[in-house]
């Protein structure tokens, strides 16, 4: 081959390399670098949207697990999917911080079997049964109807542990069992909660400590129940609930005696203690 040949060829073969090297570095710089800042949980502390989020997650459990381990589904196609869409997001960020990226939906019990496939059947502290492969595999629930506070913001009592309100939603007596031994290994409601006078006697314990061993996971116990309509109230209660007084009257435990006369015209007297202080 002549000189200028060999020449040309080495020539042409530089400049493949420079422009190889140059697409590289532009994809380095221009794509992986962007993937690799907004994969970081610490980029969506930019969005003042998603402040209190953020600034929770910093002190939860999971401080230390990306936000994708969480919102993406833990395959290749979604993992990808997220990583094409946290580019754009980076350059969007650069000029409309005030949005809130459309990037995370509801974790999803892969995700959090991912990490957690070790499933507890009791607490921490041993007093509560956790029949978690119960409510996944055969109720088919989701992992976050009860971790609802787990991450990004605090329970009414403060931190990030799944409060009982949460348990309480299905665990009502009808969808599922109500009684404390149904969750607790080491509690059991006392036996005068089942005296026949505890719903009219039991607002004089009502400063007693020991209350607070059981129903300090709400913040105000007595109101929490006293706006719940009883459970003998039902749509006959005004048909029957002459027969029940009968029986046993406890109407003052809640009602004062202006409430009855609305209907009634007087304080109906049939077995009234004049002695009972009315509720007001």
């Amino acid at each position: 081959m002549p000189l200028t040949g060999l020449i040309g060829s080495d020539r042409r073969t530089r400049l493949r390399w420079i422009r190889t090297v140059a697409v590289l570095c532009f994809v380095l710089v221009f794509v992986g670098l962007p993937a690799y800042l907004a994969a970081l949980p610490g980029f969506f502390g930019r969005y003042p949207a998603l402040a209190e989020q953020h600034s929770e997650w910093r002190t939860s459990s999971h401080m230390a697990v990306s936000c994708d381990r969480c919102h993406v589904e833990p395959s290749p196609v979604p993992r990808a999917a997220y990583r094409a869409r946290i580019v754009g997001e980076f350059y969007v960020s650069l000029v409309a911080r005030d949005r809130i990226p459309g990037l995370f939906p509801r974790p999803k019990n892969a995700a959090c079997l991912d990490c957690h496939s070790e499933l507890r059947t009791s607490s921490p502290k041993g007093d509560l049964q956790i029949p978690h492969r119960a409510h996944i595999t055969i109720l088919e629930m989701e992992c976050v109807q009860c971790h609802d506070y787990l991450v990004h913001e605090l329970s009414p009592e403060g931190g990030h542990t799944p409060p009982m309100t949460g348990c309480l939603k299905c665990h009502d007596g009808y969808t599922a069992k109500d009684a404390c031994t149904a969750c607790h290994t080491e509690k059991a409601a006392p036996p005068d909660h089942a005296t026949e006078d505890w719903l009219i006697v039991h607002a004089a314990h009502s400063q007693d400590p020991e209350c607070a061993t059981c129903h300090k996971w709400k913040r105000d116990w007595c109101a929490d129940c006293h706006r719940d309509r009883p459970r003998s109230h039902g749509p006959d209660w005004r048909k029957v609930h002459g027969d029940r007084v009968a029986q046993h009257r406890s109407c003052e435990a809640c009602h004062a005696g202006t409430f009855c006369v609305r209907c009634h015209g007087e304080i109906p007297a049939l077995n009234r203690d004049p002695a009972l202080e009315l509720v007001e």
